[in-house]
């Protein structure tokens, strides 16, 4: 049987699926539900690492950013598995390492992509 967080995550990732591009934009599928999530601040380090991460030129496959927060003890690495282009847009597929409250998640894979007006967001 899955976490609860992790069941959560699993229909969040199978709902981006079906939701249009700009519904996706407001998912984040590293929100936890009280303490076996991340904390706001622990979510504002990690988007900040992939948004430091997706805005090197040139992006190259082993690419990482890491983040740390000392105070909930968690922490997490991005690293850029593929650079390619999809309807026009570069995009990179990014393996997500997390640990939350000092405890190891489950890796996640999302596609990153470069929308028209420069902004990075998941792919579907």
């Amino acid at each position: 049987m899955q976490s609860p967080s992790r069941s959560c995550l699993s229909a969040i990732l199978a709902a981006c699926v079906f939701l249009s591009t700009s519904a996706q934009a407001q998912i984040n599928p590293f929100r936890g539900s009280g303490s076996r999530g991340l904390s706001p601040e622990d979510n504002q380090l990690l988007f900040e690492s992939v948004a430091r991460l997706n805005a090197v030129e040139p992006s190259h496959r082993g690419l990482s950013e890491a983040w740390s927060n000392p105070q909930t003890n968690s922490s997490g690495n991005s690293t850029i598995l593929r650079v390619f282009h999809s309807r026009g847009m570069v995009c990179h597929l990014v393996r997500h390492r997390i640990v939350v409250a000092g405890r190891p998640a489950p890796d996640y894979r999302l596609t990153w992509c470069r929308t028209p007006t420069g902004e990075w967001k998941i792919k579907s």
